[in-house]
Formats: C-alpha cells, sequence, structure tokens
C-alpha cells in the first residue's frame, strides 16, 4: 500500500510565520485593528488573514470585537506571556552578551537595576587587564549620580526627579564630582534624548562610565547595561567608539527579556 505523502514542512512554516506576523501586529497596534488594515500592513491578502484570524481566534490568541468586528489578541496569549516572564532570569539573558561584551571592548561591563530611589549593580564582567574598574555589585545606590542612575532617573516622572533632586539621599559611598541639580536636570534630557547617559568621574576618581536601558517585554526599563574603565582609556571619544557595541548588546539582553 503506498504511504501518504509527507507533509510539505516548507508551507507549514509559512503559515506559522504569517500568524506570527498577524499576532505581532496585534500586539504593537494601542487600537484593535481590522482585517483590511492587516492586510495591508502585512502585505497577505484578506482572505488570508480572516483564516489566520478564524484559527487564531479558535485557540484563544485572537479575539473579535463582536460591535466593531475588529481584533485583539486573545486571553491564551497573556497566559503564554506569563509562563514565558516566570522562566525569565535577567542573570541568564545577559551574562552571554556582557561577557561577549567585555571581550569585545576589553573593559569591565556591568548590569544594574533600579529599585524604588535605590540604584543597585547586580552583576559583572570583567576584561583580562591588569588594571580594571569594577561596579560595587549589590551596594545600593542614590539616583542623583552617576551615568547608570541617570538612565534610571530619566524613566521618572518630573515630580520624582524633582523628589529625588531635593532629597540627595546619601549613602556610606560619597561621589567625588556629582551633577548640580540644574546639570542633572540638562544631563536627563539628554539621556531622553539620545538614549544613552554618560559620566566622567563623576562616583569614583579617575573611572569614566557609559551607560544604556535594557528593556523588558512591556517596553518598561528592566535594567541598565554600563561599561566602565580608567578615564584615560574611556574619554568621550572612545565612548562614541564603543556606543554602538554596547547598544547591541543591550538589545539581544532585551530580546532575551521579550522586548520586540
Amino acid at each position: 500500500m503506498a504511504l501518504p505523502p509527507a507533509p510539505d514542512r516548507s508551507e507549514e512554516r509559512g503559515l506559522l510565520r504569517r500568524a506570527v506576523a498577524v499576532l505581532d501586529l496585534l500586539a504593537t497596534d494601542t487600537a484593535a485593528p481590522s482585517v483590511r488594515s492587516i492586510a495591508e500592513r502585512t502585505g497577505l491578502s484578506k482572505s488570508a488573514v480572516q483564516r489566520i484570524l478564524v484559527e487564531l481566534e479558535g485557540v484563544d490568541l485572537a479575539v473579535q470585537d463582536p460591535s466593531t468586528k475588529r481584533y485583539g489578541l486573545g486571553p491564551r496569549t497573556l497566559a503564554l506571556g506569563s509562563a514565558y516572564q516566570r522562566g525569565l532570569s535577567l542573570h541568564a539573558a545577559a551574562i552571554g552578551p556582557m561577557t561577549d561584551l567585555a571581550a569585545d571592548v576589553t573593559e569591565t561591563v556591568g548590569i544594574s537595576v533600579g529599585h524604588a530611589d535605590r540604584l543597585i549593580h547586580v552583576e559583572q564582567v570583567e576584561a583580562q587587564r591588569r588594571l580594571s574598574a569594577r561596579f560595587d555589585v549589590g551596594r545600593p545606590l542614590p539616583l542623583w549620580f552617576g551615568a547608570p542612575a541617570k538612565v534610571v532617573l530619566a524613566e521618572r516622572t518630573e515630580a520624582e526627579v524633582l523628589r529625588v533632586l531635593a532629597d540627595r539621599e546619601t549613602t556610606d559611598l560619597e561621589p567625588v564630582n556629582p551633577p548640580t541639580p540644574d546639570e542633572l536636570r540638562r544631563q536627563l534630557d539628554d539621556v531622553r534624548r539620545l538614549g544613552h547617559a554618560r559620566a566622567f568621574e563623576e562616583t569614583i576618581e579617575g573611572v569614566h562610565t557609559l551607560s544604556v536601558p535594557v528593556r523588558g517585554a512591556l517596553d518598561d526599563l528592566a535594567a541598565v547595561l554600563s561599561i566602565t574603565a580608567p578615564s584615560d582609556r574611556l574619554p568621550d571619544g572612545r565612548m562614541d567608539e564603543v556606543l554602538p557595541s554596547l547598544l547591541a548588546a543591550a538589545a539581544v539582553i532585551s530580546g532575551r527579556l521579550g522586548h520586540r
């Protein structure tokens, strides 16, 4: 008896890619799109989009508003996203890209998180150099000095920034050259505009730091990735050179945390 023909795996992969393209659009649109809009923006035919949406709706990955006939993400996407988030670890997501970056730029790479009005360095990878700068891993620091702190503070509301500047909370680490409140507010504007922060001997004498954000699945600030080095090895011009590599590493970590 003749065997049935083997399934066309390339066709199955094509169907899956088209379905994912539709899901991506549903996830990024702030307003529920119509079938026509989905077709135009994905390059698929309306009939293909309609078939995909019917299949997605059948497994609760999409849902149709009965009054507008437009589609949004279904409840199963929340369950899948929550399950994925439970399995995430910042260390697991970051350590590989951090190690590669440290080898590339031959300087110390660190990752930090904001917690309330503090910054905490949680991981670092040191380059194989005789002299290197280090992060104080696990030591809570205020938010009114240092490049990583500027990235965290730049995400806060104006009221929160003013409160942090007014309090200027102190810890057992006294910065050697912190910015004035007016200087810091100007620097925060630069962080929001340029997407990165720079600090020149602010926290420790003879140490410069360059920092960029790491984003989570909801485009929130998940962490801050930084390069720190002795000031003579990381002047302003050198920061320009290593910034693309730092941004690329942050993008890889962000992707592993679910950011699109």
